[in-house]
């Protein structure tokens, strides 16, 4: 835990934000309004943009033209000493992630790194060692994983005699943007079950003949102090929730929840919870869960992927995941213009990416 750089004087006292962005980030779109609302939009959370830095100068005049009084730095480093906590929030540049964070871990800045956290176990282990180092708050996740149904789910789960397995179900549309909801969804129900020897995940497969689009099947293995038990996750679109699991137990009967399809206030509910996560982390200089949680998390992630990109969807062990890494949302995983996330509309050239690599450096 760090010595928080934010002291609330008054009540009328926000929480300074920067953050990294890119064009397929959240920043510009959603997150950036409900910290910086135009009028006619309510304040959802006490946080407030005031400083970014991008790889693009398009992308820095978006952000200025839509949030007044957001400085536009030079290097991400300007940053420091002058914002309470950062998002990396630019998936588009995920490989460089641990580059973005380095400079905030190093200074003690509260650190927000947007899904999927990292292109491979290594480039993650980097950034959970470097804020264990300097003993800054550290999180990714999904805005599924602090939702009302998560928490629920997870106290059912523990109070079950026995895990015997489960079935879950995620709204996507591809998985390297969104399929990756259910699978921290997952995650964070087990969470707990996790740490007592009973759900981490050991084996993966994912079945389906387009990971770019809806439907398809993940299975997980995952340890029991007697036998492992198997989870099937489907990525599908259109269902009646957002996100859905049903933990079957013994005959003393199941656990199952669902964020809900139609819930009327998705914005408030919903979405606005792991932000006012976010913001405790920033004010508080502790973060919500550990290092150990977030590689799981990236785990589950990866070894699906690696399952259909490079075993043809067959069952691999987390072992065979190594230092494999996937690529950065780009052509080079399209096909037939999928996936069509906004991710993957306006992807960086090598050129660029090896620029701002060397500078960062």
């Amino acid at each position: 835990m760090t010595t928080p750089s934010f002291t609330r004087s008054t009540p009328q006292d926000l929480v300074r934000v920067g953050v990294i962005a890119g064009p397929g980030g959240h920043m510009h779109g959603i997150w950036g309004n409900t910290m910086n609302p135009p009028a006619g939009q309510i304040r959802t959370t006490g946080m407030v943009l005031t400083h970014a830095w991008t790889i693009r100068p398009d992308m820095a005049e978006r952000l200025n033209s839509l949030f007044q009084g957001v400085e536009i730095v030079h290097h991400p480093a300007d940053m420091i000493g002058k914002v309470d906590g950062v998002y990396i929030d630019d998936v588009t540049a995920l490989s460089l992630y641990p580059l973005f964070a380095k400079p905030f871990l190093e200074a003690g800045v509260p650190t927000f790194v947007n899904r999927p956290f990292a292109t491979s176990l290594a480039k993650g282990q980097a950034m959970v060692d470097l804020a264990a180092k300097h003993g800054t708050p550290l999180l990714t996740a999904s805005t599924w994983e602090y939702t009302e149904s998560v928490g629920d789910l997870r106290a059912k789960a523990a109070d079950m005699n026995d895990i015997k397995g489960y079935v879950a179900h995620n709204s996507m549309s591809d998985y390297y943007s969104h399929g990756l909801h259910g699978v921290w969804y997952i995650h964070a129900v087990l969470r707990d079950e996790i740490k007592k020897g009973r759900g981490r995940m050991t084996g993966a497969a994912y079945h389906t003949p387009n990971w770019r689009t809806p439907n398809g099947l993940v299975i997980y293995e995952h340890d029991h102090p007697t036998r492992p038990y198997y989870g099937s996750l489907q990525l599908v679109s259109g269902a009646d929730a957002q996100g859905y699991m049903r933990i079957f137990g013994d005959h003393q009967g199941d656990a199952e929840g669902k964020i809900p399809g139609r819930p009327g206030y998705f914005r408030y509910n919903t979405w606005n919870a792991l932000q006012l996560v976010i913001q405790e982390m920033f004010e508080t200089g502790e973060s919500p869960e550990t290092g150990d949680d977030l590689m799981e998390k990236l785990t589950m992630f990866l070894l699906p992927f690696y399952s259909v990109l490079e075993r043809g969807g067959n069952f691999v062990r987390r072992e065979e995941l190594g230092d494999w890494e996937v690529p950065n949302p780009s052509p080079v995983l399209m096909q037939d213009g999928e996936p069509t996330d906004s991710a993957f509309q306006q992807p960086y050239t090598e050129a660029e990416l090896g620029a701002v690599e060397r500078i960062l450096s």
